[in-house]
């Protein structure tokens, strides 16, 4: 039996098995029978096929050519606008319906305190993707890293000032806080998406800014001309309310004749034709039916990191030893999936001595209803710093550091404002290293199946990336032993792993131990369709984003990238899809605004 977009369980943790219409789907896709008697689903110019960051934004480009015929595919479904939409309930959306909730295989130096050392692989089901789920963090990533990586595929169009102009055109900030550093030059105020300071509370927030200052990091835009500091979080909400992808770029627009978008329809395969290369349609089923979607212009995928490497294999797109031992039909040999990249995070909680007033759950109601208050946060400091383990001339964040309280969200009617003593605060730390590489694989030729995923992390030969999470470990307990943060009596609430009782106490091998049982997955993963300028070395696509050796297919999501974008990677997926949807319609002779 398997699982299908629409009958999957909505967590991994679940084993129940059940006889669907999709299995009889299966049945005909493993036989390789009544192929021609799939429904025909239409034709258009570009199909795309995932509906997240890069897909909600590249549809709404392209559509915007009202002569073109644009389908969306999308798995999963419409927001249902409920608690996914209040940002203090943000811990819950990833166990909501709108995570595809894979795990990784066991882990050997990371995630081994969580069951089977398997690290939570999160990601977006639904019309906004990973936007329905995550911290809403808005962060494009240093100038520096952009300009490398155009250095790597010799085409000067990514470098940062040729890739502003897609940053800021998604963009529309509200400068809530002139008090704070704001580089408005670097802002868009046109865009869809509405970006501003989150509310913060002044009473974590400004320990926080006076404690990194006197470890010599001044508070920055880190959306600016630097990253390097410590700042209030930027971020995509609007009147205290998630502003998922779907809602901005999608729902606003389904009136456009050149715009169509099926949900709960899960894609098996990109057929592509064996004897010219051209990718022609796609397979995918709704309902219990394949139906077959033909494209005369492109199919675009972005499905993600873990989905898009997956189609492309089921689709003959892949390690040619890899999906010959499946029995999958190869096209083309490419090093699809091999270049598995995360950040590795790990959170570090201490105790404290500060009050904290706890608002009634329906005054806070009130609050939210009226676009502020303890609901419109995800964390009540609202605050990070992006810092360097040692000051060089690279301008490039080694680790970025959140502060993190919790608030109580029991919807008990409490009468009275309530004081919570001895006040938890944690620091939550992502090490932008990637040495260690892992890699993306199939279980079967089963497209319902979830595949192999190993992230890998903290494994590289030389354990640069290990040595680094510690040190930037040793910069947390440098913070909380400044004297902004001393009258808080902060006390590490040390929970002793038993796996690392054999080592001294507060030595590097006891810390890097502790790492390796506590640190858990970024998810900021990249690299499984890699861009490149020569496939023999790895590369899947080229700078254009279309797949090496196959004619009218690209590929536009987070998985294009080299090295996770220090930071957060939700923004760079948009503008990669405001870039491409710009160069697809120069090549096919369209009109392209300057904004």
């Amino acid at each position: 039996m398997t699982y299908t977009a629409e009958t999957r369980p909505e967590t991994a943790k679940t084993k129940r098995m059940m006889e669907t219409a999709e299995m009889k789907v299966l049945r005909r896709i493993a036989g390789k029978t009544l192929l021609d008697r799939e429904k025909n689903y239409g034709t258009y110019d570009f199909v795309i096929i995932g509906a997240g960051s890069s897909g909600t934004v590249l549809a709404n480009r392209l559509s915007e050519i009202t002569s073109w015929k644009i389908l969306l595919i999308e798995a999963g479904d419409f927001s249902d606008g409920g608690l996914i939409n209040i940002p203090a309930y943000y811990n819950y959306h990833a166990k909501s319906k709108y995570n595809w909730a894979y795990t990784s295989v066991p882990q050997k130096n990371s995630c081994l305190g969580n069951p089977n050392k398997s690290c939570s692989i999160d990601c977006g089901k639904g019309v906004g993707g990973g936007t329905l789920i995550n911290g809403y963090v808005y962060s494009r990533g240093p100038r520096e890293q952009y300009n490398n990586l155009a250095k790597v595929i010799d085409d000067p169009s990514w470098n940062f000032d040729s890739l502003l102009r897609y940053f800021k055109k998604t963009e529309y900030f509200h400068w809530n806080e002139p008090e704070l550093p704001i580089n408005i030059s670097y802002h868009g105020q046109v865009g869809l998406l509405s970006v501003q300071n989150a509310l913060y509370n002044e009473k974590f927030a400004k320990p926080f800014f006076e404690a990194n200052k006197e470890l010599g990091y001044s508070t920055v835009d880190y959306n600016g001309s630097s990253m390097i500091g410590s700042s209030i979080i930027q971020q995509f909400i609007k009147f205290g309310n998630r502003e998922d992808f779907g809602n901005v770029f999608i729902t606003p627009f389904l009136g456009r004749s050149s715009l169509e978008v099926t949900t709960r329809s899960y894609v098996i395969k990109i057929e592509i034709n064996n004897v010219t290369k051209i990718a022609e349609s796609v397979l995918f089923t709704k309902n219990g039916i394949i139906y077959r979607a033909k494209a005369s212009k492109e199919v675009l995928l972005s499905g993600g990191t873990v989905a898009s490497p997956q189609i492309l294999m089921l689709s003959g797109i892949g390690p040619k030893n890899h999906l010959e031992s499946l029995g999958i039909d190869v096209i083309q040999n490419l090093e699809v999936g091999s270049r598995y990249k995360d950040h590795a995070i790990v959170t570090i909680p201490f105790s404290t001595d500060v009050k904290l007033q706890e608002t009634p759950f329906p005054v806070k109601l009130v609050q939210y209803l009226q676009g502020y208050g303890d609901l419109t946060a995800a964390t009540r400091s609202q605050i990070l710093g992006f810092f360097q383990i040692n000051r060089n001339i690279s301008n490039i964040p080694d680790f970025e550091i959140f502060s993190y309280i919790g608030q109580n969200l029991s919807a008990t009617i409490q009468s009275e404002v309530q004081t919570v003593k001895n006040t938890n605060i944690s620091f939550v730390l992502s090490y932008f290293g990637s040495k260690s590489t892992g890699s993306l694989r199939l279980k079967s030729n089963n497209p319902y199946e979830y595949p192999l995923i190993d992230p890998n992390l903290l494994s590289d030969a030389n354990n640069e990336d290990i040595d680094g999470l510690y040190r930037s470990l040793k910069y947390v307990f440098k913070l909380v032993d400044t004297k902004p943060y001393k009258k808080y009596n902060l006390k590490f609430l040390d929970d002793r792993p038993p796996e690392c009782a054999v080592y001294q106490y507060n030595s590097k091998d006891y810390w890097q131990c502790y790492l390796k049982q506590g640190s858990i997955n970024g998810l900021h993963m990249t690299g499984t369709c890699v861009m490149g300028t020569d496939p023999s070395e790895g590369a899947v696509i080229d700078s254009n984003l279309k797949v090496y050796g196959i004619q009218n297919l690209r590929v536009v999501d987070s998985s294009i990238f080299p090295e996770p974008i220090v930071g957060h990677s939700t923004i760079p997926c948009a503008m990669v899809a405001e870039k491409i949807s710009d160069v697809i319609k120069t090549e096919y002779g369209q009109t392209v605004f300057l904004d």
